[in-house]
């Protein structure tokens, strides 16, 4: 994550994330991560981060309308 949205960094990828004020909504399986996660874009800079408490599962318990990918 550091790596693509850092502007220090050389694999920045600021055709995609050159707008710090962009709203962004993390989220990763159980919260913990996507967590981390807003606090380094935040302290990189990022202004409108927030992220899933809880994660994929509470989403899904929550009621959120998910899409299982089949394998091939």
């Amino acid at each position: 994550l550091e790596f693509w949205l850092d502007p220090n960094s050389p694999y920045y990828k600021k055709e995609k994330f050159k707008d710090q004020t962009k709203q962004m909504v993390l989220f990763c399986a159980g919260g913990m991560r996507s967590a981390l996660g807003a606090k380094s874009l935040l302290d990189m800079g990022y202004k409108n981060i927030a992220h899933i408490d809880g994660g994929f599962q509470a989403m899904k318990s929550a009621g959120f309308e998910t899409v299982d990918k089949k394998k091939d």
